[in-house]
């Protein structure tokens, strides 16, 4: 099987709208091995939170799907999460914050 390791996906939503971070190509699976979560919000000293979610093909977003709900994260901070999550074909990383101050990459390989 080959493999490539690379940035999976980048994104920076809009405020409290899901958004696909990655998806699994068809025939492949991948391993996110790590995701970055940085807040940029320079001027607002509350902080604010964010949400990710991985669901199979074909199956939305349920209280089961969270792998972080409203984790907060300090103004000019970084969360940095080490997961090791594997999905199949189609499987989808979601992301959504209460702000639209965030910027989330996730890296890992796909298998093909």
């Amino acid at each position: 099987m080959a493999r490539t390791y690379r940035i999976l996906g980048q994104s920076n939503p809009n405020a409290n709208v899901l958004t696909t971070l990655y998806t699994v190509p068809a025939s492949n699976s991948a391993i996110i091995s790590s995701l970055v979560i940085a807040n940029l919000n320079e001027t607002d000293g509350t902080g604010n939170s964010f949400t990710l979610s991985v669901n199979t093909a074909g199956v939305g977003v349920s209280n089961s799907s969270y792998i972080a709900y409203r984790v907060n994260c300090p103004v000019k901070d970084t969360v940095k999460l080490t997961l090791g999550i594997t999905l199949n074909a189609g499987s989808v990383l979601s992301a959504n914050a209460n702000s639209g101050n965030f910027a989330f990459t996730a890296f890992g390989t796909e298998i093909y």
